[in-house]
């Protein structure tokens, strides 16, 4: 019996029937040849007779129904085997079968066999490259497009995309000639050991890249409706998009040096620059920021030269004329901050030294005498027509500034932060000079202060801004004086440094302790600090080292509690509060004014309430003489200024105990641990304690607000704290 039959048997002794009988496989065999032809056509014949036959279906009742193949088979030889290993990765694979003179299907199933992968050999594969660097494919064939990596394809069957190689020598070659393509300084070891990069020398510094961007050009495009930020999609418009000036790419090309590894941005249109150095300048030499700021300004039509601006005529610019022409326009307030720090950190500055002339300064026609430390900070203005007095709360910057503008005559500009500080000076001002009219005007709001000598004659014309007001600035002064003058470097008060004046004097106590870190550009704005040595002012006696406390306690509740609890140790407490809820709060529940921006006579109320709650427009510059307790009782943050501005209210009272600080223990550990350490690295002795214990609320028929309203009316010891007799027709 022959194997065929007894397999035949043993499938139908196994309860398996073959798809195809004896004779049928005989039928195939008799036209079979093996080729794909003969095998697609019989596959058609056979399967539409016998549902479920496949290809290998036909090949084997080939064989059994007798077929032989008549190919003389030929052994592979040694030579042959080392000819497919060494070309391969050379040659196509026909190539390789046309020079062994066998069919690529032979020639395939032999390197398998052999054990030659698809991609092995002394070279790499641009998916070897992508993964060892982590650069995309495409990256290297734009590389290899460039004319800057050396690479062969090796070309494929059937039309398939040709396979790329490239020798460890180009890709360093091309390391060598292009540093900035990839760190190699920082790459993985696998992948220096792979690629032998510390055959490479030490990269350089910076690049020389070129911005050849088209963006600037008349356009119609989908355009953003409405605010910035906005909860869902935001709403669009198709709208013009104009340009005044041409693009880089109009011009040729914007050239300048970045970072070797930095992916830059061009400084004349703000558009993302290639990474890659086209025309392959390098250097190890920082070279500076003149290129950068000589670009920007050739956009205005001038150039950057030795320092310093000049115009189409050779002329030296004005650094305050170049910003303020720049920050003129309808530049938005976010963005035109952004370039202004830019300028700043550039070098660029609105304070010329301009010392006072002798004749200039006149006699001091105010109600006072200066301290010899005042007069020796007076003398520093004088010597160079600018300051900023960074000197400690209490120790009488507004005397500097008034002292400034009544001695020099002229017109003169007081920007101040709030409408509380304005009627403070000038209430100061009416107290000291001999005869002052104060007058207000609208559009734009503003309070002419005149002063006048004591002979009768005037002297100087004081004009009093909000940093808030959106008025061009574009008079002439004499004097500028900036009170609170952290507030100058914020996103829409930065214009106002750019108003024209002789002269300009900053005052404040916290100049430099802006969170956004913009306090380095005040002394830029307004002088050089003077005095912000605490320390030396209070071991003097100038200023007072006040006590301060920190009261932990549990809750917002908590707080008003401990604020009640204050109000029955002392005469005169004042609260500093961040919510207008939280104010309105403890002035129902204990019968205490709250003063905020919308309240109306605002400083009349400072001046004749014993105790009181402040907003924030309490925060700097007010002066409280009869307070004893000054309670932080909430704030913006972790600010630092307003922390050291709301103990600097206490500093002004001639009746100060301690300044206390009410913070959870989230507050002080986590959130907020900054506003208590700017106290302590200004000299201050802190005392933290546990607030007295936590009362919870009880249940009642009244709410807290309720009975806090009906002990207002009806206790008499809590109406005494709220106001003094001889101001309470006035405040009202």
């Amino acid at each position: 019996m022959s194997k065929r039959t007894e397999c035949t048997e043993n499938s139908s002794s196994l309860g398996r029937q073959p798809l195809l009988s004896l004779d049928e496989c005989r039928q195939i065999a008799a036209v079979f040849d093996g080729t794909t032809a003969c095998i697609d056509a019989l596959l058609a014949h056979w399967s539409a007779l016998r549902p479920g036959v496949k290809r290998h279906t036909i090949i084997n009742a080939a064989k059994r129904g007798g077929y032989t193949t008549t190919k003389d088979r030929r052994a592979w030889t040694p030579e042959e085997d080392r000819f497919l290993e060494a070309n391969w990765h050379k040659m196509s694979g026909d190539a390789v079968a046309s020079a062994l003179g066998r069919s690529f299907t032979s020639v395939n199933l032999r390197r398998k066999r052999i054990g030659i992968s698809r991609y092995d050999g002394d070279e790499l594969t641009i998916r070897d490259l992508e993964g060892l660097t982590q650069i995309d494919h495409r990256q290297w064939q734009e590389f290899i497009a460039r004319g800057w990596l050396k690479a062969r394809q090796r070309g494929r069957r059937n039309g398939a995309v040709p396979i790329t190689y490239v020798t460890l020598n180009a890709v360093r070659a091309l390391l060598g000639d292009h540093p900035e393509i990839y760190d190699y300084r920082r790459a993985p070891q696998a992948t220096v050991a792979a690629l032998e990069l510390h055959r490479l020398a030490e990269p350089p510094l910076w690049k020389r890249v070129v911005c050849r961007s088209a963006s600037w050009r008349e356009q119609v495009k989908p355009t953003p409706l409405g605010r910035t930020v906005t909860h869902g999609p935001a709403a669009m418009a198709m709208r013009v998009h104009s340009f005044r000036q041409r693009s880089c790419a109009d011009e040729g090309g914007t050239s300048f040096w970045a970072p070797l590894y930095a992916s830059p941005c061009c400084p004349r249109c703000g558009c993302q620059v290639s990474r890659y150095a086209d025309d392959g300048i390098f250097t190890d030499l920082d070279p500076g920021s003149d290129e950068v700021i000589d670009i920007q300004a050739r956009k205005l039509g001038l150039r950057w030269r030795d320092g310093k601006l000049h115009d189409a005529a050779g002329g030296v610019v004005s650094d305050r004329d170049i910003l303020a022409a720049l920050f003129s326009a309808g530049r938005r307030a976010a963005r035109s901050i952004q370039a202004f720090e830019k300028l700043l950190d550039a070098g660029l500055s609105l304070v010329q030294p301009r010392p006072v002339a002798p004749h200039v300064l006149l006699d001091n026609i105010l109600d006072l005498e200066l301290r010899p430390d005042q007069e020796r900070a007076l003398a520093s203005f004088v010597r160079t027509g600018s300051m900023t007095a960074a000197h400690a709360m209490s120790f009488g910057k507004s005397t500097l500034g008034m002292t400034a503008m009544t001695r020099i005559a002229g017109r003169h500009l007081l920007m101040v932060d709030t409408q509380l500080l304005r009627e403070q000076w000038i209430e100061k001002l009416s107290a000291l000079a001999p005869r002052v009219e104060v007058a207000h005007r609208y559009k734009p709001s503003k309070d002419l202060v005149t002063v006048f000598d004591r002979e009768g004659r005037e002297r100087c014309v004081i004009e009093i801004y909000s940093y808030q007001t959106r008025a061009k600035l574009d008079g002439s002064w004499v004097v500028g004086c900036f009170d609170e003058v952290h507030r100058l470097p914020a996103a829409l008060a930065h214009r106002h440094a750019f108003a024209r004046t002789q002269y300009r004097i900053g005052l404040s106590a916290t100049p430099d302790l802006r969170c956004d870190g913009r306090g380095v550009f005040v002394s830029r704005m307004t002088g050089a600090l003077v005095g912000d040595d605490w320390g030396e002012q209070m071991d003097r006696g100038v200023v007072k080292r006040i006590p301060v406390k920190v009261l932990l306690v549990e809750n917002r509740e908590h707080k008003h509690q401990v604020v009640g609890e204050l109000l029955r140790r002392h005469d005169s407490v004042v609260v500093l509060c961040e919510a207008i809820e939280d104010g309105r709060e403890l002035e129902l529940r204990y019968g205490i004014p709250f003063i905020h921006s919308q309240t109306k006579n605002k400083l009349r109320m400072v001046r004749a309430a014993k105790s009181m709650v402040l907003s924030r427009v309490g925060d700097a510059g007010i002066s409280v003489p009869h307070c004893q307790v000054t309670v932080d009782h909430s704030g913006l943050f972790g600010s630092r200024i307003q922390s050291l501005q709301r103990l600097g209210r206490l500093m002004h009272s001639e009746r100060a105990l301690y300044h206390c600080i009410l913070m959870t223990r989230e507050e002080r550990f986590e959130r907020f641990a900054g506003r208590v350490d700017a106290i302590r690295k200004k000299g201050f002795e802190v005392i933290e304690e546990e607030a007295p214990p936590y009362r919870p609320e009880g249940k009642g028929l009244l709410s807290p607000i309720l009975q806090a309203r009906v002990s207002a009316q009806e206790n008499r010891f809590l109406s005494m704290l709220g106001w003094m007799k001889e101001g309470v027709s006035a405040a009202a």
